[in-house]
């Protein structure tokens, strides 16, 4: 075969087959970290530890269940979305910037009676 009929044939007895590729593992990692799971038929999915692995701190949002403690578009509820320039850490939107407690990333505290500016501690001195 040649041309594009070829390699389309090529290419998908590629993904088809059962040998490990460069391809199929990175789909199969993509699919792993994007935790989707459909809730259209059953919303009570996402809040089931029996059905969802993440269940407890999900909500069923348009079909998908979604993360409240971690996404920025559903924290802390469903459609609860975070101001621009917030990060949602433990269902809380946090202005990473500036929260001693929460400094550059999530939980991610100042020692003592340091201040948080700019995501770091006590900058500027």
């Amino acid at each position: 075969m040649t041309g594009s009929h070829g390699l389309a044939a090529a290419q998908k007895g590629v993904q088809d087959s059962g040998n490990p590729t460069h391809f199929n593992f990175f789909r199969s990692a993509l699919r792993g970290r994007q935790r989707v799971l459909w809730c259209a038929n059953d919303p009570t999915v996402c809040l089931d530890r029996e059905k969802n692995p993440w269940g407890g701190s999900t909500c069923c949002y348009q079909r998908f269940c979604k993360d409240t403690m971690s996404d920025p578009n559903h924290c802390g509820a469903c459609g609860k979305t975070c101001a621009y320039g917030f990060v949602c850490c433990n269902g809380n939107c946090v202005d990473i910037q500036n929260d001693a407690r929460n400094c550059g990333a999530c939980f991610e505290e100042c020692p003592g009676q340091s201040r948080c500016f700019y995501a770091m501690c006590d900058y500027g001195g």
